[in-house]
């Protein structure tokens, strides 16, 4: 009956979205307590689905108190789902706020074992910044995708998303936790952009805007959101405030107003000061969230990197341009991914203005960014004089091949050995998957990173911090501290029940990983070492 488990998304200071799927029956009771056995109820209904709905239930829980933990769970006749555990948003005073991120879960190229290690924390909230699906056929993967098509169809994502939802790593941290998402183009296809994506082809897959629609449709059945409107289930970008605290802006920069990425035939030059990643009316949205400090922080959640990421090597073509990273090019004398918002430097150019003006009243903004399957601390974006506005945190990906991995094999040094030229980069990794926590208080906001080896046995137990990074409220302009103990977790009530399983096929997974740690191991000793001293070139240093 409950094959996909329970989840619950959105939270509020007083509601909390809860969902879950029925197999065989239209109707459900649901119930939330105070506790985990289920004994002091709160609230408690009915539900009714049907496919129309694909069988989902999603029911908006109201008359909560703010910053409590609940407990969930569904009955339909005589089975009942597992137990999830659900959080709401806090009111002032906020002292404390606990964000977990994720991002990039490519099914059929690794287990999902990030999500186990991120599940045993505490957090108050999961954000997932985007590509919460891979909408392509798989066919790289060691795993099947399902359908083992690309998605096109209302009926081939929902198959998409029914195939995650059964993944039990992907169950463990629905179940321990809220979450709110972002949409990326593999949400929808590879590199969407608002009329059409790269790997839409209209002649067999028929219009664009059908296809945006049957992923949106689907989405908002198996991981809803909040929506502006019912009627606009594209228009994603939203709002909330936790406390006193901060407000999370969580932005969408592929369907409502993105141009076509700069390097395809039809589109907008890069420098045209008229390129639009955001679209006018959530542009003006935004400017209106950012000139908005009543709050001391604004944390802006993009499925795009902010920052300027130009790789310091040679804009040549031949042996350097065949070890770059998936997405990155030569444009305009530069090596650049024009995905991101280096693509869209006049859209970039409007928000530092506005990160600048809001530093100047007094408020603060971090920016976070997932989608290059890599990890970052950016102390940025800089304004026209080189001065940091902000600064910026991505996180690596869930399971998606890392960034520095999607080439030839030990081409990572290469990459690796330029990207310590960029100043405004203090720490990077490109080979790792792993999340994010962002602690943050009214002084500071604490980011740390997390590394997973997806196909260990226990990702929780075996996970390692990686790096961690602090700014503080004050002084401006903002900088990054490095720093060398994270802050602890919170202790709470878990759930009545272990988690579910690893997955049946993680023993076949991890042969298969282990292999190709072999291979990689041995064909990138082969990379000779004069390779990284002839194409690393050193970038001017910026102005600070």
């Amino acid at each position: 009956m409950f094959l996909h488990a329970a989840a619950s998304f959105e939270p509020r200071e007083t509601s909390v979205l809860i969902w879950t799927r029925l197999t065989g029956a239209t109707k459900a009771t649901w119930t939330v307590a105070r506790d985990p056995q289920m004994d002091d109820v709160v609230a408690t209904g009915q539900a009714t689905t049907g496919p129309e709905l694909d069988h989902t239930v999603t029911v908006d829980v109201e008359g909560l108190e703010a910053d409590t933990s609940y407990w969930y769970r569904f009955d339909s006749g005589a089975e009942r789902s597992p137990v999830g555990r659900t959080r709401t948003l806090p009111t002032a005073p906020t002292e404390r706020f606990r964000i977990g991120l994720a991002s990039c879960a490519r099914f059929s190229v690794a287990p999902l074992g990030v999500y186990r290690g991120l599940a045993e924390r505490e957090v108050d909230l999961v954000l997932h910044l985007g590509d919460y699906i891979y909408e392509d056929d798989g066919h790289k993967g060691a795993r099947e995708h399902r359908p083992g098509r690309a998605c096109v169809t209302v009926d081939d994502y929902r198959q998409r998303l029914a195939q995650y939802r059964e993944d039990p790593d992907c169950q463990a941290l629905h179940l321990r936790h809220p979450m709110s998402l972002l949409v990326d183009d593999h949400d929808v296809a590879d590199n969407t952009w608002t009329g059409g994506a790269k790997a839409h082809d209209e002649a067999e897959q028929g219009p664009f805007s059908a296809r945006a629609d049957a992923a949106m449709r689907a989405r908002q059945e198996w991981v809803p959101s909040r929506l502006r409107s019912p009627s606009s289930p594209q228009h994603t970008w939203r709002s909330f405030a936790i406390g006193d605290l901060a407000e999370l802006v969580l932005l969408d920069t592929r369907l409502s107003g993105r141009d076509r990425q700069a390097g395809d035939e039809g589109s907008p030059d890069r420098d045209d000061p008229n390129r639009s990643l955001l679209g006018d009316e959530q542009r003006a949205w935004l400017d209106e969230r950012m000139h908005d400090v009543t709050r001391p922080w604004v944390l802006i959640a993009t499925g795009v990197v902010v920052n300027e990421v130009v790789l310091p090597l040679p804009a040549a073509a031949g042996l350097v341009e065949a070890m770059l990273p998936s997405g990155y090019a030569a444009m305009d004398g530069m090596i650049l991914h024009d995905d991101q918002w280096d693509g869209y430097p006049a859209e970039r150019a409007r928000l530092v203005a506005w990160m600048a003006e809001r530093g100047v009243q007094g408020g603060r903004s971090v920016v976070l960014s997932g989608d290059i399957h890599s990890s970052w601390a950016f102390e940025g974006p800089l304004d026209a004089e080189g001065r940091s506005v902000g600064v910026e945190f991505t996180i690596p990906a869930v399971s998606s091949k890392p960034m520095g991995r999607s080439r030839v094999p030990g081409a990572w040094r290469i990459l690796d050995a330029s990207l310590k030229r960029l100043e405004h980069a203090p720490w990077v990794d490109v080979t790792e998957r792993g999340y994010g926590i962002l602690d943050l208080t009214p002084d500071a906001a604490s980011m740390s990173w997390w590394f997973v080896d997806a196909t260990s046995a226990d990702p929780a137990v075996e996970t390692k911090f990686a790096a961690g990074y602090l700014t503080r409220r004050q002084p401006w302009p903002p900088r990054l501290e490095s720093v060398a103990v994270p802050p602890a977790d919170s202790s709470r009530p878990g759930l009545p029940q272990p988690l579910p399983d690893r997955p049946d096929d993680l023993a076949k997974l991890r042969r298969s990983h282990r292999m190709r740690q072999l291979v990689a191991r041995t064909t990138g000793a082969l990379v000779p070492a004069a390779v990284v001293g002839a194409t690393v070139v050193r970038r001017r240093r910026s102005p600070r």
